[in-house]
């Protein structure tokens, strides 16, 4: 038991900020792929927005939504497209065009009019690994296909999007650069499993990120392999963030460290559960939930843990610092206890100790 408290047509590699004013703070909502996976729908989504916005849970003695919490980006991953629909077997058409599934998702548009009505931030999902595009290499139509992509997200109206490492179109700074030129803010996630983070001077987004807020060409970036839900999984993403915890840290405002979505919900015990939160919390990571919100039960149980105003107050403080690992001890691999800590304003710290054994 755990206790605690390919892109042809790249871009010249100069540094570019995306600008878009989030990412200040570690951003906080849910994702629809720990808990749907591949069966995601439109309805399924909506539902989860009802959840994330309705006030029917005490925290402090008053009504409280997950929203007003902090939970405010609503996530679609991977599966809206329509596979081999497009040229060469794509999702995309031969202007460039994304093919949505409109059996499953009816009105992209319509779904983000749904969240925005609620006070939510909607997401998407782009370069997907379920029938991942790889095989293009005519420059003009991978420009037309990237730009339309763009274009696709802005008209639809969502709010993030979520840039995953499967197909060829990994060029985050062409990606910032476009979604730049649009005028619209749009929240990107890094979603490469630690192969493009700050400080890289080649690759798929050099950047320093080391200014303030970072200069890197986006919000978030997973420092991990997937997580699944099992101890194991859970503290060994964790490890990944040590690497930016440094002086000065690439985990900062502008552009997070995140060791991948909370499985929150979905762990064999309660203590694991509050465990894992609490690890996200003292790193500053991203505090993206995945379970399934329209279980009241579920929901009601993880509560505490979710709604922890102090804990989510120690992740979304800033003080020179996202919170590192200052020591560990005990066992054959040395890392049986491990103290975590994190300065806070006015010289405050939060320390989370934690067992792996």
């Amino acid at each position: 038991m755990k206790t605690s408290m390919f892109l042809a047509g790249a871009l010249a590699t100069t540094v570019q900020a995306i600008d878009n004013g989030y990412g200040l703070t570690p951003p906080m909502g849910w994702r629809s792929w720990n808990c749907y996976h591949a069966n995601v729908n439109q309805t399924l989504m909506e539902n989860t927005m009802d959840k994330v916005a309705e006030r029917t849970r005490m925290v402090n003695g008053k009504l409280t939504s997950m929203a007003d919490l902090g939970y405010v980006a609503v996530g679609l991953d991977d599966n809206w497209q329509a596979c081999g629909t497009g040229v060469n077997g794509s999702f995309h058409d031969a202007a460039g065009h994304p093919l949505i599934n409109t059996k499953t998702f009816p009105s992209m548009k319509g779904m983000t009019d749904y969240g925005h009505a609620k006070g939510l931030r909607v997401g998407w999902y782009m370069n997907n690994c379920i029938c991942a595009e790889k095989h293009f290499t005519d420059p003009t139509y991978i420009q037309k296909h990237m730009e339309e992509s763009v274009k696709a997200i802005v008209a639809a109206g969502f709010d993030g999007v979520k840039l995953d490492g499967c197909g060829q179109f990994r060029n985050l700074t062409w990606w910032g650069q476009l979604l730049n030129e649009t005028g619209r803010s749009v929240m990107i996630e890094n979603c490469h499993w630690g192969g493009t983070v700050p400080g890289q001077t080649t690759g798929d987004a050099p950047c320093t990120g080391t200014t303030m807020p970072s200069n890197c060409p986006y919000n978030f970036f997973r420092s991990s392999t997937d997580i699944n839900p099992s101890w194991n999984s859970i503290f060994s993403n964790l490890q990944t963030t040590i690497k930016f915890q440094g002086n000065p840290p690439l985990s900062r405002p502008g552009t997070w460290a995140y060791p991948d979505m909370l499985e929150v919900g979905n762990m064999a015990t309660y203590n694991e559960d509050r465990t894992h939160f609490g690890a996200w919390c003292i790193v500053s990571s991203p505090l993206i939930l995945g379970h399934d919100l329209t279980n009241e039960a579920l929901t009601d149980k993880i509560w505490p843990i979710i709604s922890n105003t102090e804990a989510i107050a120690v992740n979304q403080a800033w003080a020179g610092h996202p919170g590192r690992l200052v020591k560990q001890w005990g066992g054959s691999g040395g890392n049986d206890m491990q103290m975590w800590a994190k300065a806070l304003p006015e010289g405050k710290q939060a320390v989370l100790i934690l067992s792996n054994n």
